[in-house]
C-alpha cells in the first residue's frame, strides 16, 4: 500500500511539474528587427556572406597551402564574372588553372546554396549562375601581382562556354599594355 501511494505521489507530483505556466517565451509575437543584418538582394544573394564564405573557403591553408587571397566580382554590365587569385607560393600552371577551376565553381555553388534557382557546377558545367557570365580569372604571386610577366595564367571562358581554366592561358599582351599605360 505504501508502494503504491508514493508511487501517486511521483506521478501527482511530475504532473504539478509538466503542467506548470502554459505561458510561452519560446515565440514571441512581438516583431524583432533585422535591419542590421545583411539582406539577400532582388537575385536571392545575400552577397555579403557570399563573399566571406568564398574567402574563407578558398584561403583555408589547410586545402589550399598556396592561397593568398581570392577576389572577384560581378560586372554586369559587361556581363563579366571576374576571379584575382593571389599565391603565397609559386605553384605550376596545371596546379594554378586546377585551383583557379575550383574557385569559380566553388563561387558557382555558393549562389547555389542560397538561390536553388541557380544550377550547382558539374563535370561539364560551371553552373547556373556563372554559365551566364564571361569568366575571366588571373593566378599571380601575391608579391608581384603589379608585374604581369609573373602572372601564372590568365584566361578569359566566354559565356555559356565550359572549359576548365587553362594552364596554357598565359597573360595577355592587352594585360601588359595595360600595366604599361598606369
Amino acid at each position: 500500500m505504501m508502494k503504491w501511494m508514493k508511487r501517486i505521489a511521483c506521478l501527482l507530483a511530475a504532473a504539478c511539474l509538466l503542467s506548470g505556466c502554459t505561458k510561452s517565451n519560446i515565440i514571441s509575437e512581438a516583431t524583432q528587427d533585422y535591419s542590421d543584418l545583411p539582406q539577400p538582394g532582388p537575385d536571392g544573394i545575400v552577397w555579403e556572406q557570399l563573399w566571406e564564405d568564398w574567402d574563407e573557403i578558398y584561403t583555408d591553408l589547410n586545402d589550399f597551402p598556396y592561397a593568398e587571397t581570392v577576389s572577384g566580382g560581378v560586372y554586369p554590365e559587361e556581363n563579366a564574372l571576374k576571379f584575382y587569385i593571389l599565391l603565397n607560393t609559386t605553384i605550376s600552371r596545371e596546379e594554378a588553372a586546377q585551383y583557379a577551376t575550383t574557385v569559380i565553381k566553388g563561387f558557382n555553388d555558393l549562389i547555389s546554396e542560397q538561390n536553388p534557382e541557380y544550377e550547382p557546377s558539374s563535370d561539364e558545367s560551371y553552373g547556373g549562375y556563372a554559365s551566364q557570365y564571361e569568366i575571366y580569372v588571373m593566378v599571380a604571386p601575391d608579391g608581384t601581382k603589379a608585374d604581369t610577366s609573373t602572372w601564372i595564367l590568365e584566361d578569359t571562358i566566354p559565356a555559356g562556354e565550359y572549359r576548365a581554366v587553362s594552364p596554357e592561358a598565359v597573360p595577355t599582351r592587352e594585360a601588359a599594355e595595360t600595366e604599361a599605360a598606369e
